[in-house]
């Protein structure tokens, strides 16, 4: 009788910490539920980067961290950067035979055409050194109606073989009617020539050549502009009054309708892309952490904590890598950085959690046993190089770590929304990154170690100099944003900022002549590699 009296004395007395612990992680639940709700709902838009959906989504944050009574980072919670998205056609002009045409359908610029004023009198299909050159767009009536004729990759490369032999120009002329014309990509991801390249339709086309016309009066007055918009970060920032920092971040912003490219929706008619899971989770998951934080501040006290929300991610890192840039951040201050990346789609069958970085510092060593306690089947990836905004901190020389519960077939969809979420299963991660940070918190910072190439990066080649292109820059050439060490490019001694212009023969314009190039080398070439540096253009060797 005692016995049982006693255990249920035990049970009473540890019934209401059961219960609160119980009651905390309702409330959680909730709150994911709630956060990954609203932002991925309608009414954002998918919040694609630089529109009112996405500035909807800032401002919720920031509500939540003011609720939270968590300050800003710096004089305010946004911390706005510029960004270059798709291509305006300007004030450009296409005159034929005295007649302007009105840019549509029947005649553009391609949006990798040069800015320049071209004009005189052209001989149709004459191609001669220092000309403007007519060339047909199709090479039959089979291509015209074609409806997957790669219209822009053909233009641009033989607009690109066309000023290699010397033309000053090219118009594109449809001589079939093509059953389906092409019309002006603003999205356009070819890089920009060094010539002019204009498209004209059939219509026009016959128009202009009135019979046996054997030439035609041009005036080409081509101003393509990349215009620039405005983006914000959104920080908070719990200071303990600490020397180091730990930055805590996720990206925000999704693909809107598709309109920037990287949609994987096969339908004809545009559809909002909510990103519930990418990465309105993992945005959830931070405000959470940051709560956790900020009520655990007495005793994680020995760094401060910095929450970034990156926007811009979906375009190329914009966000992280202006953050990591012109925000103040001194690497020598920053202890690791954690990102957090769709974590809303664990499966509970498997419970595989991908943790990357995890060869960015020997600290993380306690990641594994973390993970098996918690029950997850840990996936490694050591690099600290990835399709996401820990790599902009990676760069800075600090030690990261990526949290990642997998792709699904809603990936890059419409179709990824706030009701396939897996809330209990974020609630895991959650708690397991809490722990990780509590695990650290008194721990020496965590030394960085350099790491080789993810098999998670964007881009794998056989042939590689072993640099990280910065997909950001909107220059000439292909702009370095990392060195990885023991690679090609750093026995050449190619540096971080650096302007790769040309590889062995090849010009670099960007990256896909970036790439192109590499495709014409073979392991153990030895190659002239062309950078800018500073304003100053360097010649070095690269054995490949």
């Amino acid at each position: 009788m005692f016995r049982i009296l006693f255990f249920v004395l035990v049970l009473s007395f540890f019934a209401p910490l059961s219960q609160a612990r119980s009651k905390g992680d309702r409330a959680v639940l909730r709150d994911l539920r709630a956060d990954v709700g609203y932002l991925a709902s309608d009414a954002l838009q998918g919040r694609r980067t630089g529109t009112e959906g996405a500035h909807l989504a800032a401002e919720y944050i920031i509500a939540r961290y003011q609720k939270l009574g968590i300050p800003a980072y710096g004089k305010a919670y946004r911390h706005p950067y510029l960004f270059s998205r798709g291509y305006d056609l300007g004030k450009s002009s296409i005159t034929l035979n005295g007649r302007t045409m009105k840019s549509g359908d029947q005649a553009f610029p391609f949006a990798f055409s040069a800015n320049r004023e071209l004009s005189g009198n052209v001989l149709i299909d004459v191609q001669e050194q220092g000309s403007i050159w007519t060339l047909p767009l199709y090479a039959n009536a089979e291509e015209a109606n074609d409806p997957h004729f790669e219209v822009e990759k053909t233009a641009w490369d033989k607009t690109r073989e066309a000023a290699n032999a010397g033309a000053s120009g090219v118009i594109f002329y449809d001589a079939y009617g093509a059953k389906y014309p092409p019309e002006f990509n603003p999205h356009s991801d070819f890089e920009t020539l060094k010539i002019p390249a204009v498209f004209v339709g059939n219509e026009e086309w016959n128009r202009i050549k009135n019979g046996d016309a054997i030439s035609v009066e041009v005036s080409l007055n081509i101003h393509i502009k990349k215009p620039q918009l405005q983006a914000d970060n959104v920080a908070a920032f719990i200071n303990n009054g600490a020397k180091q920092t730990v930055v805590i971040g996720a990206h925000y912003d999704h693909l809107g309708h598709g309109e920037d490219g990287g949609s994987l929706y096969a339908g004809h008619v545009p559809e909002i892309h909510n990103g519930a899971d990418d990465n309105a989770s993992g945005t959830a998951a931070l405000m959470q952490i940051g709560a956790w934080l900020n009520t655990h501040r007495s005793k994680l006290n020995h760094y401060n904590y910095l929450l970034v929300h990156f926007s811009g991610e979906e375009l190329g890192l914009f966000g992280s890598k202006a953050f990591a840039q012109e925000s103040g951040i001194d690497s020598s201050h920053i202890a690791y950085m954690i990102n957090m990346d769709m974590v809303g789609r664990l499966v509970d069958s498997s419970s595989a959690l991908t943790v990357g970085g995890l060869g960015t510092s020997p600290s993380w060593n306690i990641i594994p046993p973390i993970m098996s306690e918690d029950g997850f089947r840990l996936v490694r990836d050591s690099s600290g190089v990835g399709p996401s905004d820990h790599t902009s901190f990676y760069h800075k020389g600090i030690p990261v770590l990526f949290f990642f519960t997998g792709t699904h077939p809603d990936y890059h969809k419409p179709t990824d929304d706030a009701d396939k979420i897996n809330y209990p299963g974020m609630l895991r991660v959650i708690k397991a990154i809490e722990q990780v940070v509590t695990s650290l918190d008194n721990a020496p910072r965590p030394h960085f170690t350099p790491t080789k190439e993810s098999s998670l990066a964007r881009v794998r080649f056989k042939v590689t100099l072993g640099i990280m292109p910065d997909y950001a820059f909107q220059g000439v050439g292909l702009r370095v944003d990392g060195v990885i060490d023991g690679r090609p490019a750093a026995h050449a001694g190619v540096q971080t900022g650096d302007i790769i212009t040309r590889l062995g023969k090849d010009e670099v314009r960007g990256m896909q002549s970036y790439m192109e190039a590499l495709s014409h080398q073979k392991t153990g070439n030895i190659a002239d590699l062309v950078v800018q540096r500073a304003g100053k253009e360097i010649l070095m060797k690269v054995q490949l």
